[in-house]
């Protein structure tokens, strides 16, 4: 089977959309399938044409930068090119150029599928507007639309209808094993503290930082954050700023680590005692980190939010807090922390529910549905 993904970004930008997509695309090459990718070259430093771990990369030269996104004509000359040497085609979601590998594959038969990772709200509502009607309209020509979960897709608005395409697929998430050099390294940059609350985010806006650090107060001088995750996401310059002055009230409490590989994620679940994801809006549709602390053995707070909530529904390894509220994070952080011994007996539980293999099989059924589109 020859599968083309289609994406705005991809490694070596790191954010939830790009991992999942890479760990997909890599599984299936691992597995017999020829692998392409076709992404925007987001940096100019970039190539062109390149082969990362046996998947076969594309990147369009940008003509212009419309706020997250691109405008771009060889955009349109690859998605062709592509589209036609393939036969699924996975497009993932948001994605305003989308459309355009959706259309080719109507055009020459072949089979799409739309990923819906999350819907996105952007304070540029004319903009926003575009990107859903360009998602809208890969939907509907989309044989078969895969969600992460029911709980998330049946709250989202461009969801609706569709009903009868949709299947529910777990985001790929492997069990990540611990580098002891980089574990090492983590515990010295660290340093001495009662409490440690990892939290593996970008600094963008749908993340809720602000909350996390407003927590601290409440969880007393012992507690430090601890920050794995890109520090210059695209387009978040007003947020990180935000976020920066918060941070200089407190002092060594909170310690930035930089991006982590994402393969090399289980240093940092080592070095913590809590997983926190403060998420505020629907850009947020899961939480792959939640899985991923959840298999090393480390519970979680998460905000209760439709598809954020289900890891820990799922698995009872963690506790809900209400959205935007630092007081009812904090309380549910010290829960956790207090009874984190209880809680990681579910360790086995969440291996089996988000097992890898579930995944893989459950797109191999995709690719030989039946076209309902």
């Amino acid at each position: 089977m020859r599968v083309l993904f289609s994406l705005t970004y991809y490694s070596p930008y790191v954010s939830g959309l790009t991992v999942y997509v890479k760990r997909l695309a890599e599984e299936l090459v691992k597995r017999g399938h020829g692998v392409q990718v076709l992404c925007m070259k987001h940096d100019p430093g970039l190539a062109d044409e390149e082969t990362i771990n046996g998947v076969r990369v594309s990147r369009a030269k940008p003509l212009m930068r419309v706020s997250k996104g691109f405008l771009s004509a060889d955009w349109m000359v690859r998605s062709v090119r592509a589209v036609r040497n393939t036969d699924t085609v996975i497009i993932n979601l948001p994605q305003a150029e989308g459309w355009i590998p959706a259309v080719a594959a109507k055009v020459w038969g072949k089979k799409a599928v739309a990923v819906y990772h999350c819907e996105v709200e952007m304070k540029n509502k004319i903009v926003q507007a575009g990107l859903e009607i360009a998602n809208a309209v890969t939907l509907s020509l989309a044989n078969t639309i895969v969600a992460y979960t029911q709980d998330y897709a049946k709250n989202c608005r461009l969801l609706q209808g569709w009903e009868g395409k949709i299947k529910y697929i777990y985001p790929p998430i492997p069990v990540l094993k611990s580098d002891p050099i980089l574990e090492a390294k983590l515990r010295k940059q660290i340093g001495k503290a009662d409490m440690v609350v990892g939290a593996a985010v970008r600094l963008a806006e749908e993340k809720g930082m602000e909350y996390l650090l407003e927590a601290v107060p409440f969880l007393g001088k012992g507690v430090k954050i601890v920050v794995a995750g890109p520090t210059e996401p695209v387009g978040e310059e007003r947020y990180k700023r935000r976020i920066l002055k918060l941070v200089e009230h407190l002092g060594n409490q909170v310690v930035f680590l930089g991006t982590i590989e994402p393969e090399k994620m289980g240093a940092f679940y080592k070095v913590i005692d809590v997983l926190a994801l403060p998420s505020v809006n629907s850009t947020e549709a899961f939480g792959m980190v939640q899985a991923e602390a959840m298999m090393c053995g480390v519970p979680v707070v998460a905000s209760d939010l439709p598809g954020v909530r289900v890891p820990i529904q799922v698995t009872k390894m963690g506790i809900l807090a209400k959205p935007k509220d630092a007081g009812s994070l904090a309380g549910a952080i010290h829960d956790v922390f207090n009874n984190r011994l209880k809680l990681q007996i579910n360790v086995q539980k969440v291996k089996q529910e988000f097992e890898m293999a579930k995944a893989i099989k459950a797109y191999n059924e995709v690719f030989s549905m039946p076209s309902k589109a």
